[in-house]
C-alpha cells in the first residue's frame, strides 16, 4: 500500500475567494481527476484496466473529501497509474499543480 498526503499550503496559492473556501482534499481531488482525464484524452480513451483504476482512485478521493482525511491509501498499481498520468500528461505549469505533483511524486509506502 502507498500513502498520498492530501495537504496543501494554500497560503502560497493565488486562489479566488470561492476556491479559498474549499478544502485541500476537494482541490486535490479535482486536480487529480482533471489530470487523469487529460491523460485519457491524449490516449484517446482508456482500456478497461485503466478505467477501473480511475474509478477506484476517484472513489477513494471522494471518500477523503467527505471524511476530510489528511491521507489516502492506494494500491501499488493505483499509485503507479497516478504517477504515470502526471508524468505523461502535457500540463500548463502553475503553483497549485506544482504542489500536487510534489505530493504525487512523494507517495510513500505505508
Amino acid at each position: 500500500m502507498k500513502v498520498l498526503n492530501l495537504k496543501l499550503d494554500v497560503e502560497k496559492l493565488n486562489l479566488s475567494e470561492e476556491d479559498k473556501k474549499q478544502t485541500s482534499q476537494y482541490i486535490i481531488n479535482k486536480v487529480i481527476e482533471n489530470v487523469i482525464l487529460s491523460y485519457a484524452q491524449t490516449q484517446r480513451g482508456f482500456g478497461e484496466k485503466e478505467r477501473r483504476q480511475y474509478y477506484k482512485i476517484a472513489d477513494i478521493l471522494d471518500l477523503a473529501v467527505k471524511e476530510v482525511k489528511d491521507t489516502i491509501e492506494l494500491e501499488d498499481d493505483q499509485a503507479g497509474f497516478l504517477k504515470n498520468c502526471f508524468r505523461e500528461s502535457k500540463l500548463m505549469p502553475n503553483a497549485l499543480l506544482r504542489q500536487i505533483e510534489d505530493l504525487v511524486n512523494n507517495i510513500n509506502d505505508r
